[in-house]
């Protein structure tokens, strides 16, 4: 996907955007509970106060409403990567400092979107639109992760600095994929607050790059829960 890829665009007339936000928010109400494939129509529209034939409306059928989902969480999620990685922000910080924070934003976020992700996830294997939407977003962020280890290369021990930043984003989203949106599939792990777990993911990603992380963390409580 390209950039000039058409992306969500929301209706003018504030009525209709309005609605348009009520259908969305209440469709990603109910993937918390149930997957899409199970999630009908008619309990969505229930929830968002709207008729069926005012859905049909505005969508063709069932995959649009999940596309429209999708775009306007690639917005979102664009936002967060123009202002969290925006060298500006970073100028006088280490790459042991803009680590920490990626996964401070990504692992809450995590958890607060697990139905939406696990949807995205599950259907960017067979859906080539989601399927690009999220190639085009893991792009973005790579892209802005180079842009900052490009003037952070003496920090880096790793042999091969630009790819392991590349690989370490993806083994530190795999892993928060795996523990947060899909951790039923895995035995029970120790319980750790979402700011462990960022700490973790962090040092994790550093160790790997080779940079030196200021990262100390205290042995966590077994019996803490989430």
């Amino acid at each position: 996907m390209t950039s000039s890829t058409p992306r969500f665009h929301p209706p003018q007339q504030s009525r209709s955007q309005e609605t348009l936000g009520r259908i969305l928010d209440a469709a990603e109400r109910v993937l918390e509970e149930k997957s899409f494939g199970d999630a009908t129509l008619a309990e969505i529209m229930e929830r968002a106060g709207v008729t069926v034939g005012a859905f049909y409306r505005r969508f063709p059928d069932k995959d649009a409403l999940l596309h429209h989902l999708d775009d306007r969480f690639f917005t979102e999620l664009r936002g967060h990567a123009d202002e969290l990685l925006d060298p500006g922000r970073w100028e006088r910080a280490s790459f042991a400092q803009v680590i920490p924070q990626l996964a401070r934003i990504a692992v809450p976020l995590f958890r607060m979107r697990r139905g939406l992700l696990r949807t995205i996830f599950i259907r960017a294997r067979t859906d080539a639109k989601i399927q690009a939407t999220a190639r085009e977003l893991n792009g973005l962020f790579l892209a802005k992760l180079r842009v900052l280890a490009d003037t952070r290369l003496a920090e880096i021990v790793h042999p091969v600095p630009h790819a392991a930043v590349d690989l370490g984003f993806r083994i530190l989203v795999g892993a928060l994929r795996e523990t947060v949106v899909f951790g039923e599939v895995w035995p029970d792990a120790p319980a750790m607050t979402d700011e462990q777990l960022a700490h973790e993911l962090a040092r994790s990603y550093l160790a790997y790059l080779g940079v030196a992380s200021p990262l100390h963390i205290p042995r966590h409580d077994t019996n803490q829960a989430d």
